[in-house]
């Protein structure tokens, strides 16, 4: 009996030492993933927050080796980027390196996917041909946003960021999706629109037409009426997204574009196209979910950027008509 307790106890020394040596020395592979430590953090609650995001293995472990290398008073606050294979020397030193590596970076609202990845690139995160792989890529982009699509396009939320200029891609995008998850978690997709893509496809439309807030939620009524009555949207944007998507870029659409035979085409295909055409902001997903209910059908766009709308065509082509007598005087 005293045997196998002996040759057990020194089973479990021998097994002790060798995770011990493993967590040391041995790299753990580490999801990217970006902490903040607050200022006042002491070792302690730094090395509880490292091992919740498992950043490293034991909490004890790095405690012991901090302690060890005289390194626990100089971890300094900040927020911080950890990725791939690293050992507790490699954590350490991120977390003395004093490289707080985040950088400012506002994306605007109504962005395409190809202005997004040029934004990003153009700045200094990641390579443009990757993003637009990643996010066009119809697997990684379903997985994101827990629904079949085709990519991100709609998904990558405005907002300003703070980010980690080495970042990789996929990281990058993930913290644009996460962001949009976060902006509409709490708001009700179930209404005219019937679901959240197809709202954000309309959000879009509207985001990319609208110049004025307050008009964003007229011109929401103003699809939703014609969409119900299964009108053509007849929406310039989609064809300008076509042709953007061509590497055509002008602001006037010509009568030929009107007859492009292409499913975002809404003069000749009647209801949503088949997806978003850019990335809506927060303000046009609400103007979309709480429209003004009009009995408007028609607009178009007048002076200074804001609209004209109207019931019928006749009152339409009308009220163009004096917009331009108007202009001409």
């Amino acid at each position: 009996m005293m045997k196998i307790l002996t040759i057990a106890l020194s089973l479990f020394i021998l097994l002790t030492i060798a995770w011990i040596v493993s967590c040391y020395f041995v790299p753990h592979q580490v999801e990217e993933t970006v902490i903040e430590i607050k200022q006042g953090s002491g070792a302690q609650q730094i090395s509880n927050l490292l091992e919740s995001k498992g950043i490293i293995r034991s909490r004890l472990l790095f405690n012991a080796y901090i302690r060890l290398n005289k390194v626990d008073k100089k971890l300094s606050y900040g927020r911080y980027l950890f990725h791939g294979e690293m050992t507790l020397s490699d954590v350490v030193k991120v977390l003395t390196s004093a490289n707080v590596l985040l950088k400012s970076l506002t994306i605007p609202e109504g962005l395409t996917l190809l202005q997004t990845a040029k934004l990003l690139s153009a700045r200094g995160f990641g390579d443009y041909d990757t993003f637009l792989a990643l996010s066009r890529d119809s697997i990684f982009a379903s997985s994101l946003v827990n629904m079949p699509v085709k990519s991100l396009e709609g998904f990558l939320f405005p907002e300003t960021y703070k980010l980690p200029e080495d970042a990789s891609e996929e990281y990058l995008i993930k913290i644009l999706v996460r962001e949009f998850k976060r902006q509409t978690a709490d708001l009700d997709f179930s209404g005219s629109a019937e679901g959240l893509f197809p709202n954000i496809i309309l959000a879009s439309i509207v985001e990319r037409e609208a110049h004025h807030r307050d008009e964003y939620p007229v011109i929401a009524g103003v699809y939703l009426n014609r969409l119900h009555d299964n009108h053509k949207l007849q929406a310039d944007p989609t064809v300008a997204y076509i042709l953007a998507k061509r590497g055509i870029k002008r602001r006037k659409i010509y009568y030929k574009d009107l007859r492009i035979d292409n499913p975002y085409n809404t003069y000749k295909y009647t209801g949503l196209p088949p997806g978003p055409i850019c990335s809506p902001g927060i303000d046009a997903i609400n103007s979309v979910l709480t429209p003004h209910d009009t009995d408007y059908y028609f607009f178009f766009a007048g002076n200074n950027g804001r609209h004209e709308f109207s019931r019928t065509y006749s009152e339409h082509l009308r009220k163009q008509s004096e917009i331009k007598k108007l202009n001409a005087s």
